[in-house]
């Protein structure tokens, strides 16, 4: 018996699997387009900025709570931090807004001002 004779496990996962995929039906590419879809997008951002305030919030007077008893400081490290952490928060909604457009983590060479605001006609891509 030669080499190539020999069965191959993964070559029979292999053939199985294209078969279980020529069954299934065909995925659909294209996202939901409507009213429906573009409030679940806007419920989304929405969730997403008061979610970063309000987390950012609670970070800040955690670790002032820590530095008190840490230090001693009752009350000021927590009043502190709580001002720190609503300053951080609107930070991170700032450059949510700003970038809304952008993929994250996605900045354009040589930019170092907030992300351009873009106007529905000027962002469809034009072929």
């Amino acid at each position: 018996m030669d080499e190539r004779e020999k069965d191959d496990p993964l070559r029979e996962f292999g053939e199985r699997l294209d078969r279980a995929r020529r069954g299934r039906p065909a995925l659909k590419d294209e996202p939901a387009q409507g009213p429906e879809s573009e409030a679940r997008k806007a419920l989304g951002i929405g969730l997403r900025l008061g979610l970063e305030l309000v987390v950012a919030v609670f970070v800040g007077t955690g670790l002032g709570w820590v530095f008190d008893n840490w230090l001693g400081t009752r009350p000021w490290g927590i009043i502190g931090f709580f001002f720190l952490g609503i300053a951080a928060g609107m930070v991170n909604v700032y450059r949510a807004v700003t970038g809304m457009g952008m993929a994250i983590g996605y900045r354009r060479s040589g930019d170092t001002g907030p992300a351009p605001k873009w106007d529905d006609e000027t962002d469809k891509d034009e072929d």
